[in-house]
């Protein structure tokens, strides 16, 4: 059974109902049917309502004078039309100026596109993964004007290829931003139609992650409500994705130039190919590394993995150009653009996935993504998890008749179906944030009457069940040390006095250090926000709830893993270490 909506997602209520979201709408000269729309809004539980408006003049004061008047709602005012992205960059600075504890922004546009019911449900599902960027896509089903099908069309398809995301409707204004994004928004350059576009792309540099959201689609015959200027608008959004290959053509450019002079001045083809590349290479990593791929990491990351790049392109280039000479007969520098040409697409994914794959050292774990595409090297380090997790809950659990077992954060959980058939429990609950691990795991085992799907944030769960065990793998690791601390209370707070609570947490020896440091510098790391805990983080907490029954470090999975094992509501011991050799022995 699956649980969701608004009673599986309370983390983000503030204690009185409301969502923690404030909703921004920006708006020039807007027709009356934006006071509809905000009354409309007005009614659910928004922290606030920001009506920005840009510049639209005194014709329409009227207008704002009654948006104003509805109560939650604030009407934030430009002297002169500054553009929608700017419009929007005003709206989420005053929110996250007025909201601090906000945990982020939905932002809608005044046209009356959005229905109240859609924007209700971009909120909602963002209130479930507060650290998402959730999107309101458009079916662009029936009647929908010519220009907006076409432009939305063009752009996805450039979006996929040039950035390498696939997004359904990248212009859609209906959208919920995480609060910890917008100061990167705000320094944004951008301040028309292409923000939107470029909040996109940033998002994907700072590895925040996507979720979309299907909506309805309105239109006014003729779309008249509409700003948007299809030529100089889509002009300025291309421009955006344009970049990446701008870059690439003033580079190919400057290395031509260097291949011809060396050849005037008798070199052999190999010299003056070797001489335009590395003049050209300089320039070029300089171009991608700030203007193309705007990426963080140091050059003593990036730069050696762009001359593996580079020399790897180089070789293909040159055996290309010599036999496009050599079979076809083709001039030299004809035969060198036609190469270069041919490798284009291959070098521009080799720097986008692997060379400057990792944006942002404060990013977040793209979850959907990691459930995705599971690395093939988590199903061997899940098997000896498994192994050493089972021997544990039946040497202290295995007595038990029918207990009740809750997973905190196991959405699409690898344990499930060893521990439903080790320990037969009564009930086996599931508590994640993530509703697409849980669709996985509804999928896999939907028919399974035990158990009990929960779509929550695991630090506040709905209800205390009081399970007989309650454990979670790879869970407290991924918050604030105030959040890993709130996280283990949690495990304590959902079992019965005298139940079992399982911690396994990623520790920071020298192991996981060198592991997680090759991984890193070969891009291949995902889990951004993951914190190593050493045992005195965990065990001051874990001390005031209970006796530490057994405690292992699993050495095999390299990036080494803690399992700690607590009877909870049992006083600790007065002297002694646990971590001794024998719960060792046991697992």
């Amino acid at each position: 059974m699956l649980n969701g909506g608004r009673p599986g997602c309370n983390g983000g209520a503030d204690g009185t109902g409301r969502m923690r979201v404030c909703l921004v709408i920006p708006a020039y000269q807007p027709e009356p049917v934006l006071v509809e729309l905000v009354k409309a809004l007005a009614h659910h539980e928004y922290l606030a309502i920001v009506v920005v408006d840009d510049g639209s003049g005194p014709a329409y004061r009227r207008v704002f004078d009654a948006v104003a008047a509805i109560p939650g709602v604030s009407v934030v005012r430009h002297a002169i039309n500054l553009g929608k992205g700017a419009a929007l960059k005003t709206g989420m600075n005053f929110a996250l100026c007025s909201y601090p504890d906000a945990h982020g922004v939905v932002t809608a546009d005044c046209d009356g596109q959005h229905l109240p019911e859609d924007v209700l449900a971009v909120a909602r599902t963002f209130e479930c993964m507060p650290d998402t960027l959730v999107l309101g896509t458009r079916r662009f089903e029936g009647p929908v004007p010519f220009r907006s099908r076409l432009g939305n069309s063009v752009t996805r398809f450039l979006f996929r290829v040039l950035v390498g995301t696939p997004i359904s409707d990248t212009q859609t204004g209906l959208r919920a931003v995480p609060a910890r994004f917008i100061p990167q928004l705000l320094k944004l350059p951008s301040s028309g139609y292409e923000f939107e576009l470029d909040m996109l792309i940033a998002a994907k540099h700072a590895n925040i992650p996507f979720r979309q959201v299907f909506i309805g689609t309105r239109y006014e015959p003729g779309n008249p409500s509409s700003h948007f200027h299809p030529l100089w608008d889509s002009m300025r959004i291309y421009w955006v994705l344009f970049r990446f290959t701008l870059s690439s053509l003033v580079t190919t450019v400057f290395d031509n130039l260097l291949f011809l002079a060396s050849l005037a001045h008798g070199s052999t083809i190999l010299r003056a190919q070797i001489t335009g590349r590395c003049g050209a290479m300089l320039l070029n990593y300089f171009l991608v590394k700030h203007y193309v791929f705007l990426s963080k990491q140091t050059h003593l990351i990036t730069f050696p993995k762009y001359l593996g790049v580079v020399f790897f392109s180089g070789l293909i280039s040159y055996v290309l150009l010599s036999f496009l000479r050599s079979e076809f007969g083709l001039p030299t520098v004809t035969a060198k653009l036609a190469a270069e040409s041919a490798l284009f697409i291959m070098s521009f994914l080799l720097q986008r996935d692997f060379v400057f794959s990792r944006r942002s050292d404060e990013a977040s774990t793209d979850w959907d993504r990691y459930y995705r595409k599971t690395p093939w090297t988590a199903y061997l380090t899940r098997r000896y998890t498994r192994r050493v997790l089972l021997a544990y809950l039946k040497r202290f659990a295995g007595q038990l008749p029918k207990p009740v077992v809750a997973e905190l954060g196991g959405g699409n959980s690898c344990f499930v179906d060893a521990i439903l058939e080790a320990l037969k429990p009564r009930l086996y609950y599931v508590v994640d944030r993530n509703a697409y691990s849980l669709e996985l795991l509804a999928r896999r085992l939907g028919t399974e009457r035990r158990l009990q799907l929960l779509l929550a944030d695991v630090l506040d769960p709905p209800e205390p069940w009081k399970a007989d065990v309650v454990f979670s793998v790879g869970l407290i690791e991924h918050f604030s040390p105030e959040g890993t601390a709130r996280a283990i209370e949690r495990h304590f707070a959902q079992v019965a006095p005298g139940g079992l609570v399982i911690l396994s947490f990623p520790t920071p020896t020298r192991l996981y250090r060198l592991t997680r440091w090759i991984l890193e510098h070969l891009g291949l790391w995902i889990f951004h926000d993951e914190r190593p805990l050493c045992d005195e983080e965990v065990m001051q907490c874990v001390n005031r709830h209970g006796q530490v029954l057994a405690r292992k470090t699993l050495w095999p999975l390299l990036l080494t893993q803690r399992m700690v094992v607590v009877r909870a509501g049992v006083s600790p011991p007065a002297v002694g270490d646990l971590a001794a050799s024998g719960p060792d022995r046991a697992a």
